[in-house]
């Protein structure tokens, strides 16, 4: 609103990488949700030329992995999601010179180009999509290779300009098990890392951990919470089937905003540890309440708990609820799938798995019950066995 009445120059801004990557991830779930190729074909070429401008300008030292620099004298100095001055920083506190590689930059790029190669084979254009998916695929490979530290259990923040390891546990690496970019058998550690005490306030995950000398809890990008990241944690945390991970992200999400007027999400939070000097979470100063942020949270949080993945083009919703004890039942009202409209009731049982049942339908859908399909807990008598359920009345 203030850019459109004039009172802020920032009515068009290009200082951040992100949005190059998260353009493409967004056309595909548009695809995902709708199936409509009318709908999305107008925005396939310019995500792929925003990932052609990636590749070809964010590349700065030709080792494979997007960074950023700064060439206006007006732009920000960091131009990854945390863009305050002082968000990436070395163990010992100093900042880290430009060009930098931050980890979740890497793992955008990795999910855009993996979803936007599916969108592309829909739509005939296979010799694009094979591109993408290998492009995809080898900075997989690299990724864990420079990034991960072996003896942290975690990934690191960035790679300096000497491509060395900007080794501080902060927040960002939460993202690479999101996007899936993260090898497999790192993930069940770095999850484990997420939820200890320099990191998990109970509030929610710390932009930076507690034990770091430059850890401020009150610093925006050195140590407060932010509501935004936690979809993000929880759809990874989903993704593997870590379904107690995504519970206590729920869970503090959730508990926070009871906390705030209209029980909505500030923009963040401070990083105080929740204990007895500190039971409820204290007010960031500056936060911005509402914020459209800290609003899709909600969403994504209830979307990791249900298991909802739709896949409109075959005109299917695989759900997957694991509700706990604290939220033993929801209804979804008129959730729109391609051209179906479905309302479903989830509950929790006495024996304290999750079920579902189909209140009501209009259109073809099918709503199937499955693990996620990088699930590390799922077997296959457990998929089978879902499968079967699926076809029970009101399934």
């Amino acid at each position: 609103p203030l850019a459109s009445l004039n009172y802020t120059p920032k009515a068009r801004y290009y200082g951040s990488i992100t949005t190059s990557g998260f353009y493409p991830f967004v056309a595909a779930q548009l695809w995902h949700w709708t199936g409509d190729k009318n709908l999305v074909r107008p925005y396939v070429d310019p995500a792929i030329a925003a990932l052609k401008w990636l590749d070809a300008f964010c590349d700065h030292d030709k080792d494979g992995f997007c960074e950023y620099k700064t060439r206006s004298e007006l732009g920000l100095e960091n131009q990854a999601w945390k863009d305050s001055s002082d968000a990436i920083v070395y163990e010992d506190g100093s900042q880290v010179p430009k060009p930098i590689a931050t980890c979740e930059e890497q793992g955008i790029v990795y999910a855009a180009k993996m979803n936007l190669a599916e969108v592309l084979w829909w739509f005939d254009r296979g010799d694009e999509a094979k591109y993408l998916y290998q492009s995809a695929k080898e900075l997989k490979k690299r990724f864990s290779e420079a990034f991960w530290m072996e003896s942290e259990g975690f990934f690191a923040m960035a790679l300096d300009p000497d491509r060395r390891q900007v080794s501080s546990i902060g927040s960002n690496a939460l993202h690479c098990v999101a996007t899936g970019i993260a090898d497999t058998a790192l993930v069940p550690r770095t999850l484990k890392r997420l939820f200890a005490e320099d990191m998990f306030t109970g509030w929610g995950v710390r932009t930076l951990s507690s034990q770091h000398p430059a850890f401020n809890p009150y610093s925006y990008h050195r140590g407060t919470v932010w509501p935004v990241e936690h979809g993000p944690f929880a759809i990874g945390a989903y993704r593997y089937g870590c379904h107690d991970h995504v519970e206590r992200v729920c869970r503090s999400q959730f508990e926070t905003a009871a906390l705030f007027d209209f029980f909505r999400l500030p923009e963040c939070i401070a990083g105080h540890q929740r204990d007895q000097d500190h039971p409820f979470p204290a007010v960031y100063p500056a936060a911005n309440s509402p914020q459209a942020w800290s609003t899709t949270t909600v969403y994504t949080l209830l979307q990791a708990l249900l298991g909802l993945q739709p896949f409109a083009p075959l005109r299917m919703l695989f759900v997957d609820p694991h509700l706990p004890a604290w939220l033993p039942e929801i209804t979804i009202s008129d959730l729109r799938v391609a051209n179906a409209i479905v309302t479903i009731r989830f509950f929790r049982k006495s024996n304290g798995s999750s079920d579902y049942k189909v209140l009501e339908k209009r259109g073809w859908l099918h709503v199937v019950r499955q693990p996620s399909p990088w699930s590390l807990t799922a077997s296959y008598g457990e998929r089978a066995k879902d499968i079967l359920m699926g076809l029970a009345p009101g399934h």
